[in-house]
């Protein structure tokens, strides 16, 4: 902790760090299929567009990927011919990155520069970083008129002004040098909504000579005289569509610009958004007077088939020197159900040159399959489902590659102080069967039996209705589910939006499990739990949560996080950033939420980070710790551990509050165990009360004594084989 209070010591009390402090930690294994994953905890990938760049001065290229579903960087250095995630260079990159990512050196300083999405179009960032301290300074470009600047790329056409080279919010341009002279061209299609190719010259080089001006004029904007009709349907030689040059789709295109088969003439790939396919443009002139006039599906063997909508990125990523082919979906949600987000990064190994390239299907699930990656939209939850003292893994998901929503179960086969995941179910409950999709689960106690129960919320494929259901619990110790007596709740004048999350606890302490939900707008209601299964409109905007533009589809969970038994309000939204209140309970608002929690140890600072766009949080002790971890799922379908960076081991001694104590017959007790055990309530005269209850570090138990006279009780505890007793008072 000594790295803490030198930093932070002179601005802020170390104190308020010290309670919600993390690090990303990977250190729990986990096994999928029998194989152990390298990277578990990476938090998952969709639509990855991939770069490479030096990212620790190794002289290695290491990988910087931005996906768009996330709108999240993704850094991983490369070691020893693999990929490891390394978060922490994700922050050197700007805030401003929006839609896609190009990593070019158009300068030729050796270091690669940003080119990415503006409202105007394209903007750039100069890397000026030197001794490997990040840095990028925004390109500013003259508009040949007046001596004006502009901070949107310019390129000159008829006019003698130049203007904003204009793209479609969805379309992904090719940068790259098409004409061998050392600078940075551009392809890219005719804006707005248009079917034809426009070609940017860059005329540095020839007016300067240097690469480093990026003074583009437009050469053409119908480039090989082609038409992009449809998926696979093009109109060639200048032609128009059919039905009069009526274009079918005008959404989203992406193009890459290549030499695909060696020729030495530069030919371009191009899908767009409503296929699943690529497809060749083949070339047959030059790059000032081309020709082409067929076009065929890409790869031949094993061609790119993603549903929706794929773009394709050249780069080696095998460590041999030669450019691969990797392809994903350039999408920014998920508009099919069917489509596979589990194998969304296709990567084909080419075997020939950069210039003619022999391309072959390697693996589908490109990074993916070193991590847990459920798809999209992962929810995790933990429960120690078969009674071994140990908390086991649930992860839910919005869809699987079998169109419907599963859970799947990984088993805990390590210990309570050291986990190990091992994937064993793919589909838990057989959840399948019930055709759902948008899949959110939790365990917690929704009937106020004392049993923990499965508690979900879900679309239904059918009809789109979002839904809160439960499947009760018929065991005190483990899971006992069965589909046959799932219930669904209803609330007053409310219809849960598919986008909308339902947390379950005990807001106001009266041992009733009440709800708090995320609005698709960002407010956050409070319903209260009014007896059974019927709750009430509390508060509509809790803790001063109410609309907001900049906060959407708002998730939490509540856990005593710094261990001082009051428990804390954990929050996550679309941005991937974590914020917690402080014991929620008695604040009054959100606003001095603890948001810079987590450990960078590149920049020895501690910081919000976007953890996989929208985030599911919930916590549990999976580390010998007395401080609960925090788990997050998220829209990539992966998953990320924070670890408290405290240390603070469990005592020797088991930690366990009853309060209140003395309590009369209408109170319910609550019980608070610093780490997981089981509990009963036993007769001074021996008798046993109650069956044997588990306990979850730090998560206050509620238990109702309004059935015991009164006098005093014995309440035993299991922790390690080893048992103790606390005693109460009933009056």
């Amino acid at each position: 902790m000594t790295r803490i209070f030198i930093l932070i010591a002179l601005t802020i009390p170390a104190r308020l760090f010290a309670q919600f402090t993390y690090v990303l930690d990977t250190r729990i294994s986990a096994v999928v299929d029998k194989v152990s994953l390298s990277q578990p905890w990476s938090g998952g990938l969709n639509a990855a567009q991939y770069n490479t760049m030096d990212l620790n001065g190794d002289a290695k290229n290491d990988l910087v990927l931005f996906d768009r579903m996330g709108n999240k960087v993704l850094t991983f250095l490369a070691a020893e011919d693999a990929y490891q995630y390394a978060p922490e260079y994700e922050k050197i990159f700007p805030a401003e990155i929006q839609n896609w990512l190009l990593l070019r050196d158009f300068n030729l300083d050796g270091k690669k520069d940003i080119f990415t999405g503006d409202i105007f179009g394209i903007k750039v960032y100069t890397n000026t970083s030197q001794d490997g301290n990040f840095s990028w300074e925004r390109y500013m470009f003259f508009n040949g008129v007046g001596g004006t600047k502009s901070g949107a790329l310019l390129t000159k056409g008829l006019s003698p002004a130049k203007n904003n080279l204009q793209l479609q919010y969805d379309d992904l341009p090719s940068i790259s040098d098409v004409d061998g002279d050392g600078d940075l061209d551009i392809f890219n299609m005719i804006y707005p909504n248009g079917n034809t190719i426009e070609f940017h010259r860059n005329l540095s080089k020839e007016r300067y000579g240097t690469s480093d001006s990026l003074d583009f004029e437009r050469q053409t904007r119908a480039w090989g005289g082609v038409s992009e009709c449809s998926c696979g349907t093009f109109a060639f030689n200048g032609a128009d569509c059919i039905d009069g040059g009526r274009v079918e789709h005008a959404g989203g295109k992406s193009l890459l610009a290549l030499d695909a088969n060696g020729d030495a003439k530069m030919d371009l790939l191009i899908s767009e958004a409503t296929c699943s396919f690529l497809f060749l443009l083949p070339n047959e002139g030059d790059l000032i007077s081309p020709v082409i006039s067929s076009s065929s599906f890409f790869p031949q063997i094993n061609r790119v088939n993603i549903l929706n909508y794929p773009a394709a990125y050249y780069e080696d990523v095998d460590f041999d020197g030669v450019k691969d082919l990797i392809a994903t979906p350039n999408i920014y949600a998920k508009t099919f159900l069917n489509t596979n987000l589990k194998r969304s990064n296709w990567f084909y190994k080419n075997s020939g040159s950069n210039d003619n390239p022999l391309l072959s299907l390697s693996e589908d699930n490109f990074l993916q399959n070193t991590m847990i990656d459920v798809g999209d939209n992962s929810v995790p939850a933990f429960m120690d489902y078969d009674s071994d003292g140990d908390l086991d893994l649930f992860v839910s998901s919005n869809t699987s590659d079998i169109t419907v929503a599963t859970i799947k179960l990984f088993e805990n086969t390590g210990t309570g102080a050291e986990a190990k995941f091992e994937l064993i179910n793919d589909n838990y409950l057989n959840l399948s069967s019930l055709a759902l999709f948008n899949l959110k689960i939790q365990f917690a106690d929704i009937n106020n039996d004392g049993k923990t129960d499965l508690v979900y919320t879900a679309t239904k494929v059918f009809n789109g209705q979002t839904s809160l259901n439960f499947i009760p619990n018929t065991s005190f110790s483990s899971l006992s589910l069965s589909l046959m007596n799932m219930e669904t709740i209803s609330l007053p004048s409310f219809t849960l939006g598919r986008n909308e999350n339902v947390h379950v606890t005990d807001v106001n302490s009266d041992g009733k499990s009440d709800l708090l939900i995320g609005r698709t707008n960002g407010a956050l209601n409070y319903w209260r739990n009014m007896g059974g299964q019927s709750f009430a409109l509390e508060r509509e905007e809790y803790l001063g949560l109410g609309s907001s533009i900049l906060r959407q589809n708002l998730s939490c969970t509540t856990a005593d996080l710094d261990n001082d038994g009051k428990p804390d309000l954990i929050l996550g939204d679309q941005s991937g950033q974590l914020k917690i209140v402080s014991n929620y309970r008695k604040a009054t608002s959100a606003d001095a939420a603890a948001v810079n929690i987590i450990w960078n140890p590149r920049t020895a600072s501690y910081e919000s980070r976007n953890l996989g766009g929208q985030i599911w949080p919930t916590t549990a002790n999976i580390f010998a710790q007395r401080k609960a971890a925090i788990i997050v799922g998220n829209t990539l379908g992966g998953l990320t551990i924070l670890r408290h960076d405290s240390e603070e081991e469990f005592p020797k001694t088991p930690v366990v509050d009853l309060y209140p104590n003395p309590l009369p017959q209408e109170q319910v007790l609550f019980v608070l165990a610093d780490r997981p055990m089981s509990m009963q309530i036993i007769a001074v005269t021996g008798q046993t009360l109650t069956p044997s209850v588990p306990l979850l570090a730090n998560q206050p138990y509620s238990q109702s004594v309004a059935a015991f006279k009164p006098g005093i009780y014995i309440m035993q505890f299991t922790v390690d084989n080893k048992t103790f007793a606390r005693k109460f008072v009933v009056y």
